[in-house]
Protein backbone atom coordinates (compact mmCIF):
# COMPACT_ATOMS: atom_id res chain seq x y z
CA UNK A 1 0.00 0.00 0.00
CA UNK A 2 1.36 3.37 -1.02
CA UNK A 3 1.49 6.18 1.49
CA UNK A 4 1.03 9.83 0.58
CA UNK A 5 3.56 12.12 2.23
CA UNK A 6 2.62 15.71 3.12
CA UNK A 7 5.35 18.30 3.72
CA UNK A 8 5.81 18.86 7.45
CA UNK A 9 5.39 22.46 8.69
CA UNK A 10 7.20 23.66 11.79
CA UNK A 11 4.94 23.63 14.84
CA UNK A 12 5.63 27.34 15.53
CA UNK A 13 4.20 28.33 12.12
CA UNK A 14 1.08 26.24 12.69
CA UNK A 15 0.54 27.90 16.08
CA UNK A 16 0.99 31.37 14.59
CA UNK A 17 -1.51 30.63 11.81
CA UNK A 18 -3.97 29.40 14.40
CA UNK A 19 -3.54 32.52 16.54
CA UNK A 20 -3.97 34.75 13.48
CA UNK A 21 -7.18 33.02 12.46
CA UNK A 22 -8.54 33.16 16.00
CA UNK A 23 -7.64 36.87 16.31
CA UNK A 24 -9.30 37.67 12.96
CA UNK A 25 -12.47 35.85 14.00
CA UNK A 26 -12.49 37.54 17.43
CA UNK A 27 -11.88 40.98 15.92
CA UNK A 28 -14.71 40.51 13.45
CA UNK A 29 -17.01 39.22 16.17
CA UNK A 30 -16.10 42.15 18.46
CA UNK A 31 -16.61 44.71 15.71
CA UNK A 32 -20.02 43.28 14.87
CA UNK A 33 -21.02 43.41 18.54
CA UNK A 34 -19.69 46.97 19.04
CA UNK A 35 -21.44 48.44 16.00
CA UNK A 36 -24.68 46.59 15.19
CA UNK A 37 -26.45 47.71 12.04
CA UNK A 38 -28.97 50.49 12.60
CA UNK A 39 -32.44 49.26 11.59
CA UNK A 40 -34.05 51.36 8.87
CA UNK A 41 -37.27 53.18 9.69
CA UNK A 42 -40.19 51.17 8.29
CA UNK A 43 -42.99 53.24 9.72
CA UNK A 44 -45.81 54.03 7.24
CA UNK A 45 -45.85 57.51 8.79
CA UNK A 46 -42.22 58.27 8.05
CA UNK A 47 -41.84 62.00 7.37
CA UNK A 48 -45.61 62.41 7.44
CA UNK A 49 -47.96 64.13 9.87
CA UNK A 50 -50.23 61.76 11.80
CA UNK A 51 -53.90 62.80 12.17
CA UNK A 52 -55.06 63.16 15.78
CA UNK A 53 -57.60 60.30 15.64
CA UNK A 54 -55.11 57.97 14.02
CA UNK A 55 -52.53 58.85 16.66
CA UNK A 56 -55.01 58.15 19.46
CA UNK A 57 -55.79 54.74 17.96
CA UNK A 58 -52.10 53.93 17.64
CA UNK A 59 -51.47 54.92 21.26
CA UNK A 60 -54.39 52.77 22.52
CA UNK A 61 -53.09 49.81 20.52
CA UNK A 62 -49.60 50.35 21.92
CA UNK A 63 -50.92 50.53 25.49
CA UNK A 64 -52.60 47.16 24.99
CA UNK A 65 -49.28 45.83 23.62
CA UNK A 66 -47.49 47.06 26.76
CA UNK A 67 -50.12 45.37 28.94
CA UNK A 68 -50.13 42.05 27.04
CA UNK A 69 -48.20 41.45 23.87
CA UNK A 70 -50.29 38.40 22.96
CA UNK A 71 -53.38 40.54 22.44
CA UNK A 72 -54.33 40.34 18.72
CA UNK A 73 -55.57 43.94 18.88
CA UNK A 74 -52.27 45.14 20.28
CA UNK A 75 -49.30 46.48 18.36
CA UNK A 76 -46.14 48.35 19.27
CA UNK A 77 -46.21 51.97 18.11
CA UNK A 78 -43.78 52.43 15.24
CA UNK A 79 -43.66 56.16 14.68
CA UNK A 80 -40.03 56.69 13.79
CA UNK A 81 -39.45 59.93 11.87
CA UNK A 82 -43.17 60.74 11.96
CA UNK A 83 -44.31 64.34 12.35
CA UNK A 84 -46.09 64.64 15.70
CA UNK A 85 -45.62 68.38 16.13
CA UNK A 86 -48.00 69.86 18.74
CA UNK A 87 -49.45 66.39 19.40
CA UNK A 88 -51.70 66.03 22.45
CA UNK A 89 -50.34 63.01 24.36
CA UNK A 90 -51.05 63.86 28.00
CA UNK A 91 -50.62 60.79 30.19
CA UNK A 92 -49.99 58.52 27.20
CA UNK A 93 -48.16 55.24 27.82
CA UNK A 94 -45.46 54.98 25.14
CA UNK A 95 -43.19 52.58 26.96
CA UNK A 96 -40.71 51.01 24.49
CA UNK A 97 -42.31 52.87 21.59
CA UNK A 98 -40.25 53.41 18.43
CA UNK A 99 -39.93 57.19 18.19
CA UNK A 100 -36.46 57.46 16.69
CA UNK A 101 -36.07 60.70 14.77
CA UNK A 102 -39.71 61.59 15.46
CA UNK A 103 -40.66 65.27 15.33
CA UNK A 104 -42.37 66.14 18.62
CA UNK A 105 -41.86 69.90 18.62
CA UNK A 106 -44.20 71.63 21.08
CA UNK A 107 -45.88 68.28 21.78
CA UNK A 108 -47.73 67.90 25.06
CA UNK A 109 -46.62 64.82 26.99
CA UNK A 110 -47.09 65.73 30.67
CA UNK A 111 -47.26 62.67 32.94
CA UNK A 112 -46.42 60.55 29.92
CA UNK A 113 -44.70 57.19 30.21
CA UNK A 114 -41.69 56.90 27.90
CA UNK A 115 -39.65 54.35 29.82
CA UNK A 116 -37.12 52.62 27.56
CA UNK A 117 -38.65 54.34 24.54
CA UNK A 118 -36.45 54.80 21.46
CA UNK A 119 -36.14 58.57 20.99
CA UNK A 120 -32.66 58.81 19.50
CA UNK A 121 -32.42 61.87 17.29
CA UNK A 122 -35.98 62.94 18.10
CA UNK A 123 -36.89 66.62 18.07
CA UNK A 124 -38.67 67.51 21.32
CA UNK A 125 -37.95 71.25 21.22
CA UNK A 126 -40.31 73.24 23.45
CA UNK A 127 -42.23 70.09 24.30
CA UNK A 128 -44.04 69.68 27.63
CA UNK A 129 -42.80 66.63 29.55
CA UNK A 130 -43.65 67.67 33.10
CA UNK A 131 -43.84 64.73 35.53
CA UNK A 132 -43.14 62.30 32.68
CA UNK A 133 -41.19 59.06 33.09
CA UNK A 134 -38.18 58.73 30.78
CA UNK A 135 -36.30 56.10 32.77
CA UNK A 136 -33.96 54.13 30.55
CA UNK A 137 -35.13 55.99 27.45
CA UNK A 138 -32.77 56.33 24.48
CA UNK A 139 -32.47 60.08 23.87
CA UNK A 140 -29.11 60.14 22.16
CA UNK A 141 -28.67 63.30 20.09
CA UNK A 142 -32.28 64.26 20.84
CA UNK A 143 -33.21 67.95 20.74
CA UNK A 144 -34.91 69.19 23.90
CA UNK A 145 -34.20 72.91 23.57
CA UNK A 146 -36.61 74.89 25.74
CA UNK A 147 -38.47 71.74 26.82
CA UNK A 148 -40.23 71.53 30.17
CA UNK A 149 -39.04 68.42 32.04
CA UNK A 150 -39.91 69.69 35.51
CA UNK A 151 -40.35 66.90 38.08
CA UNK A 152 -39.73 64.29 35.38
CA UNK A 153 -37.88 61.02 35.95
CA UNK A 154 -35.06 60.01 33.63
CA UNK A 155 -32.98 57.63 35.70
CA UNK A 156 -30.41 55.79 33.57
CA UNK A 157 -31.64 57.52 30.41
CA UNK A 158 -29.15 57.85 27.54
CA UNK A 159 -28.69 61.50 26.56
CA UNK A 160 -25.32 61.38 24.82
CA UNK A 161 -24.91 64.50 22.73
CA UNK A 162 -28.47 65.64 23.48
CA UNK A 163 -29.31 69.35 23.22
CA UNK A 164 -31.13 70.73 26.27
CA UNK A 165 -30.37 74.44 25.90
CA UNK A 166 -32.66 76.41 28.19
CA UNK A 167 -34.53 73.26 29.25
CA UNK A 168 -36.42 73.19 32.55
CA UNK A 169 -35.51 70.26 34.78
CA UNK A 170 -36.51 71.68 38.17
CA UNK A 171 -37.10 68.94 40.69
CA UNK A 172 -36.36 66.23 38.12
CA UNK A 173 -34.55 62.95 38.81
CA UNK A 174 -31.88 61.73 36.38
CA UNK A 175 -29.83 59.41 38.57
CA UNK A 176 -27.07 57.63 36.67
CA UNK A 177 -28.24 59.25 33.42
CA UNK A 178 -25.71 59.38 30.56
CA UNK A 179 -25.24 63.03 29.53
CA UNK A 180 -21.81 62.87 27.92
CA UNK A 181 -21.21 65.81 25.55
CA UNK A 182 -24.78 67.05 26.08
CA UNK A 183 -25.47 70.79 25.81
CA UNK A 184 -27.33 72.14 28.84
CA UNK A 185 -26.44 75.81 28.41
CA UNK A 186 -28.73 77.96 30.60
CA UNK A 187 -30.74 74.88 31.64
CA UNK A 188 -32.54 75.06 35.00
CA UNK A 189 -31.77 71.97 37.13
CA UNK A 190 -32.79 73.48 40.49
CA UNK A 191 -33.50 70.84 43.17
CA UNK A 192 -32.72 68.11 40.64
CA UNK A 193 -31.41 64.65 41.52
CA UNK A 194 -28.38 63.78 39.38
CA UNK A 195 -26.66 61.30 41.68
CA UNK A 196 -23.86 59.49 39.80
CA UNK A 197 -24.96 61.06 36.50
CA UNK A 198 -22.36 61.04 33.72
CA UNK A 199 -21.79 64.56 32.36
CA UNK A 200 -18.30 64.03 30.94
CA UNK A 201 -17.48 66.83 28.46
CA UNK A 202 -20.96 68.37 28.71
CA UNK A 203 -21.59 72.09 28.15
CA UNK A 204 -23.19 73.57 31.28
CA UNK A 205 -22.51 77.27 30.79
CA UNK A 206 -24.90 79.42 32.88
CA UNK A 207 -26.73 76.27 34.03
CA UNK A 208 -28.58 76.48 37.36
CA UNK A 209 -27.94 73.67 39.85
CA UNK A 210 -29.23 75.39 43.01
CA UNK A 211 -29.82 72.74 45.72
CA UNK A 212 -29.20 70.01 43.12
CA UNK A 213 -27.85 66.62 44.24
CA UNK A 214 -24.78 65.72 42.18
CA UNK A 215 -23.28 63.24 44.62
CA UNK A 216 -20.69 61.13 42.82
CA UNK A 217 -21.52 62.71 39.45
CA UNK A 218 -18.89 62.63 36.71
CA UNK A 219 -18.37 66.24 35.62
CA UNK A 220 -14.87 65.88 34.23
CA UNK A 221 -13.94 68.30 31.44
CA UNK A 222 -17.37 69.95 31.61
CA UNK A 223 -17.80 73.67 30.99
CA UNK A 224 -19.58 75.16 34.01
CA UNK A 225 -18.55 78.74 33.34
CA UNK A 226 -20.79 81.10 35.33
CA UNK A 227 -22.98 78.18 36.45
CA UNK A 228 -24.99 78.58 39.67
CA UNK A 229 -24.32 75.70 42.09
CA UNK A 230 -25.50 77.44 45.25
CA UNK A 231 -25.85 74.82 48.02
CA UNK A 232 -25.46 72.00 45.50
CA UNK A 233 -24.33 68.62 46.82
CA UNK A 234 -21.17 67.58 44.97
CA UNK A 235 -19.77 65.15 47.52
CA UNK A 236 -17.28 62.83 45.83
CA UNK A 237 -18.04 64.32 42.41
CA UNK A 238 -15.42 64.16 39.66
CA UNK A 239 -14.58 67.66 38.39
CA UNK A 240 -11.07 67.11 37.07
CA UNK A 241 -10.17 69.70 34.42
CA UNK A 242 -13.66 71.17 34.53
CA UNK A 243 -14.16 74.87 33.81
CA UNK A 244 -15.82 76.62 36.75
CA UNK A 245 -14.61 80.13 36.00
CA UNK A 246 -16.85 82.72 37.74
CA UNK A 247 -19.12 79.85 38.86
CA UNK A 248 -21.24 80.40 41.97
CA UNK A 249 -20.57 77.66 44.54
CA UNK A 250 -21.70 79.46 47.69
CA UNK A 251 -22.27 76.90 50.49
CA UNK A 252 -21.84 74.05 47.99
CA UNK A 253 -20.80 70.70 49.48
CA UNK A 254 -17.68 69.46 47.69
CA UNK A 255 -16.39 67.17 50.41
CA UNK A 256 -13.95 64.63 48.98
CA UNK A 257 -14.61 65.93 45.45
CA UNK A 258 -11.92 65.66 42.78
CA UNK A 259 -10.91 69.01 41.29
CA UNK A 260 -7.49 68.18 39.88
CA UNK A 261 -6.43 70.90 37.39
CA UNK A 262 -9.88 72.48 37.62
CA UNK A 263 -10.32 76.10 36.54
CA UNK A 264 -11.92 77.98 39.45
CA UNK A 265 -10.77 81.47 38.54
CA UNK A 266 -12.97 84.13 40.12
CA UNK A 267 -15.31 81.40 41.39
CA UNK A 268 -17.43 82.21 44.43
CA UNK A 269 -16.83 79.49 47.04
CA UNK A 270 -17.97 81.37 50.15
CA UNK A 271 -18.72 78.94 52.96
CA UNK A 272 -18.24 76.01 50.57
CA UNK A 273 -17.35 72.63 52.08
CA UNK A 274 -14.15 71.28 50.53
CA UNK A 275 -12.98 68.94 53.29
CA UNK A 276 -10.59 66.36 51.90
CA UNK A 277 -11.10 67.64 48.36
CA UNK A 278 -8.42 67.05 45.73
CA UNK A 279 -7.45 70.50 44.39
CA UNK A 280 -4.01 69.67 43.06
CA UNK A 281 -2.89 72.10 40.36
CA UNK A 282 -6.26 73.85 40.56
CA UNK A 283 -6.47 77.43 39.31
CA UNK A 284 -7.98 79.58 42.05
CA UNK A 285 -6.85 83.05 40.98
CA UNK A 286 -9.14 85.71 42.46
CA UNK A 287 -11.41 82.99 43.87
CA UNK A 288 -13.55 83.83 46.90
CA UNK A 289 -12.99 81.19 49.61
CA UNK A 290 -14.17 83.34 52.51
CA UNK A 291 -15.23 81.04 55.40
CA UNK A 292 -14.75 77.94 53.22
CA UNK A 293 -13.95 74.63 54.93
CA UNK A 294 -10.79 73.18 53.35
CA UNK A 295 -9.72 70.95 56.22
CA UNK A 296 -7.43 68.23 54.91
CA UNK A 297 -7.80 69.43 51.32
CA UNK A 298 -4.92 68.79 48.92
CA UNK A 299 -3.86 72.06 47.22
CA UNK A 300 -0.51 70.86 45.94
CA UNK A 301 0.84 73.39 43.41
CA UNK A 302 -2.55 75.11 43.31
CA UNK A 303 -2.56 78.75 42.20
CA UNK A 304 -4.22 80.97 44.81
CA UNK A 305 -3.04 84.28 43.40
CA UNK A 306 -5.11 87.12 44.89
CA UNK A 307 -7.53 84.58 46.35
CA UNK A 308 -9.70 85.67 49.28
CA UNK A 309 -9.23 82.93 51.88
CA UNK A 310 -9.91 84.95 55.00
CA UNK A 311 -11.56 83.14 57.91
CA UNK A 312 -11.30 79.86 55.96
CA UNK A 313 -10.52 76.55 57.65
CA UNK A 314 -7.34 75.03 56.19
CA UNK A 315 -6.44 72.85 59.13
CA UNK A 316 -4.13 70.05 57.96
CA UNK A 317 -4.49 71.24 54.37
CA UNK A 318 -1.65 70.50 51.95
CA UNK A 319 -0.29 73.56 50.14
CA UNK A 320 2.90 71.94 48.89
CA UNK A 321 4.53 74.33 46.39
CA UNK A 322 1.30 76.33 46.18
CA UNK A 323 1.45 79.82 44.64
CA UNK A 324 0.06 82.39 47.08
CA UNK A 325 0.92 85.80 45.61
CA UNK A 326 -1.27 88.50 47.20
CA UNK A 327 -3.57 85.89 48.76
CA UNK A 328 -5.54 86.96 51.84
CA UNK A 329 -5.53 84.47 54.77
CA UNK A 330 -6.75 86.97 57.37
CA UNK A 331 -8.11 85.11 60.44
CA UNK A 332 -7.71 81.78 58.59
CA UNK A 333 -7.07 78.49 60.41
CA UNK A 334 -3.88 76.86 59.07
CA UNK A 335 -3.18 74.72 62.10
CA UNK A 336 -0.90 71.81 61.10
CA UNK A 337 -1.12 72.81 57.44
CA UNK A 338 1.70 71.78 55.10
CA UNK A 339 3.29 74.64 53.15
CA UNK A 340 6.54 73.03 52.05
CA UNK A 341 7.99 75.14 49.26
CA UNK A 342 4.91 77.39 49.12
CA UNK A 343 5.68 80.78 47.64
CA UNK A 344 4.01 84.15 47.42
CA UNK A 345 4.58 87.84 47.97
CA UNK A 346 3.03 89.58 49.71
CA UNK A 347 0.65 87.24 51.55
CA UNK A 348 -1.64 88.32 54.37
CA UNK A 349 -1.66 85.97 57.39
CA UNK A 350 -2.76 88.57 59.93
CA UNK A 351 -4.47 87.03 62.99
CA UNK A 352 -4.24 83.60 61.33
CA UNK A 353 -3.65 80.39 63.25
CA UNK A 354 -0.44 78.88 61.87
CA UNK A 355 0.35 76.81 64.94
CA UNK A 356 2.28 73.63 64.11
CA UNK A 357 2.34 74.65 60.45
CA UNK A 358 5.02 72.81 58.48
CA UNK A 359 6.51 75.29 56.00
CA UNK A 360 10.22 74.53 55.47
CA UNK A 361 11.84 76.12 52.42
CA UNK A 362 8.78 78.24 51.78
CA UNK A 363 9.26 81.66 50.21
CA UNK A 364 6.96 84.25 51.78
CA UNK A 365 8.75 87.55 51.42
CA UNK A 366 6.99 90.65 52.79
CA UNK A 367 4.20 88.52 54.26
CA UNK A 368 1.98 89.92 57.02
CA UNK A 369 1.98 87.73 60.15
CA UNK A 370 0.82 90.45 62.52
CA UNK A 371 -0.73 88.95 65.67
CA UNK A 372 -0.69 85.51 64.04
CA UNK A 373 -0.31 82.33 66.07
CA UNK A 374 2.88 80.59 64.90
CA UNK A 375 3.39 78.43 67.98
CA UNK A 376 5.51 75.36 67.19
CA UNK A 377 5.49 76.21 63.48
CA UNK A 378 8.34 75.02 61.26
CA UNK A 379 9.91 77.57 58.90
CA UNK A 380 13.31 75.91 58.59
CA UNK A 381 15.17 77.30 55.61
CA UNK A 382 12.28 79.63 54.73
CA UNK A 383 12.70 82.97 52.98
CA UNK A 384 10.83 85.47 55.15
CA UNK A 385 12.65 88.65 54.18
CA UNK A 386 10.79 91.82 54.99
CA UNK A 387 7.89 89.95 56.62
CA UNK A 388 5.98 91.47 59.52
CA UNK A 389 5.59 89.37 62.69
CA UNK A 390 4.50 92.22 64.94
CA UNK A 391 2.89 90.93 68.19
CA UNK A 392 2.91 87.38 66.77
CA UNK A 393 3.05 84.30 69.00
CA UNK A 394 6.18 82.49 67.79
CA UNK A 395 6.78 80.38 70.86
CA UNK A 396 8.71 77.19 70.08
CA UNK A 397 8.76 78.07 66.37
CA UNK A 398 11.58 76.52 64.39
CA UNK A 399 13.42 79.20 62.41
CA UNK A 400 16.82 77.59 62.25
CA UNK A 401 18.88 77.00 59.15
CA UNK A 402 19.48 73.80 57.20
CA UNK A 403 22.65 72.56 55.57
CA UNK A 404 21.40 73.84 52.23
CA UNK A 405 19.60 77.06 53.11
CA UNK A 406 19.27 79.32 56.13
CA UNK A 407 16.06 80.89 57.36
CA UNK A 408 16.13 84.42 56.02
CA UNK A 409 14.61 87.07 58.29
CA UNK A 410 16.47 90.03 56.83
CA UNK A 411 14.57 93.28 57.38
CA UNK A 412 11.75 91.33 59.03
CA UNK A 413 9.67 93.10 61.68
CA UNK A 414 9.32 91.15 64.94
CA UNK A 415 8.20 94.03 67.15
CA UNK A 416 6.78 92.65 70.44
CA UNK A 417 6.80 89.12 68.98
CA UNK A 418 6.98 86.28 71.51
CA UNK A 419 9.91 84.03 70.55
CA UNK A 420 10.07 82.07 73.79
CA UNK A 421 11.67 78.68 73.13
CA UNK A 422 11.97 79.48 69.41
CA UNK A 423 14.93 78.00 67.52
CA UNK A 424 17.02 80.65 65.76
CA UNK A 425 20.22 78.67 65.07
CA UNK A 426 22.08 80.51 62.28
CA UNK A 427 18.94 82.36 61.17
CA UNK A 428 19.73 85.48 59.14
CA UNK A 429 18.60 88.41 61.34
CA UNK A 430 20.38 91.23 59.56
CA UNK A 431 18.45 94.47 60.02
CA UNK A 432 15.57 92.51 61.58
CA UNK A 433 13.50 94.70 63.91
CA UNK A 434 13.42 92.98 67.34
CA UNK A 435 12.19 95.93 69.35
CA UNK A 436 10.13 94.77 72.30
CA UNK A 437 10.53 91.13 71.23
CA UNK A 438 10.63 88.38 73.87
CA UNK A 439 13.90 86.48 73.26
CA UNK A 440 14.92 85.57 76.81
CA UNK A 441 14.50 81.81 76.21
CA UNK A 442 15.18 81.70 72.46
CA UNK A 443 17.40 78.78 71.44
CA UNK A 444 20.52 79.11 69.29
CA UNK A 445 20.60 82.92 69.22
CA UNK A 446 24.18 84.25 69.14
CA UNK A 447 25.73 87.62 69.84
CA UNK A 448 26.74 87.91 66.19
CA UNK A 449 23.13 87.49 65.07
CA UNK A 450 21.95 89.97 67.67
CA UNK A 451 24.54 92.55 66.68
CA UNK A 452 23.24 92.46 63.11
CA UNK A 453 19.64 93.02 64.25
CA UNK A 454 17.85 96.02 65.75
CA UNK A 455 16.82 95.91 69.41
CA UNK A 456 15.68 98.43 72.01
CA UNK A 457 15.45 98.65 75.82
CA UNK A 458 12.23 96.63 75.83
CA UNK A 459 13.74 93.67 73.97
CA UNK A 460 14.04 90.71 76.38
CA UNK A 461 17.38 88.99 75.76
CA UNK A 462 18.92 85.71 76.95
CA UNK A 463 21.04 86.36 80.09
CA UNK A 464 24.27 85.30 78.38
CA UNK A 465 23.94 87.89 75.60
CA UNK A 466 24.59 91.64 75.85
CA UNK A 467 22.45 94.36 74.37
CA UNK A 468 24.07 95.75 71.22
CA UNK A 469 24.22 99.40 70.29
CA UNK A 470 21.08 100.83 68.66
CA UNK A 471 20.79 100.33 64.92
CA UNK A 472 21.64 103.19 62.70
CA UNK A 473 18.64 104.34 60.67
CA UNK A 474 18.34 102.90 57.20
CA UNK A 475 19.46 105.43 54.68
CA UNK A 476 16.97 106.20 51.97
CA UNK A 477 18.26 105.70 48.51
CA UNK A 478 18.52 108.92 46.58
CA UNK A 479 17.51 108.99 42.98
CA UNK A 480 20.39 109.79 40.64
Amino acid sequence: MKRLFMPTLPMSIIILIGFAATWAWAAGSSASQAAPPVPACKSPYKKKPVPAKTLQALVRSHERWVEYRGNPDAKRAELCQADLSRAELTGANLERADLEGTILRQAKLPQGILTQASLAGADLSKSVLRESNLSGADLRRARLTGSDLSRSIGDEAALFGAVLIGAKLKGSSFERAQLQDADLTSADLTDGDFVEAYFYGATLIDAVFVHADLTGADLRRTDLTHANLHRANLQGALLDRARLETARLVEADLESAYLDETNLRRANLKKAILRGADLRYAELQDADLHDADLEGANLEEAALVKADVHSANLRMAILYHAVLDEADFLDANLNRAVLIGAKGSPVNFMNADLSETYAPKSSLQRAQFNRANLESSNFVGADLRGSNFGHADMTHANLQDTNLQETNLQHATLVHADLSGARLDSADLRRANLKGALLSSAIGLTQTQLNAACVDDQTKLPPELSRPAPCSPVKKRTKP
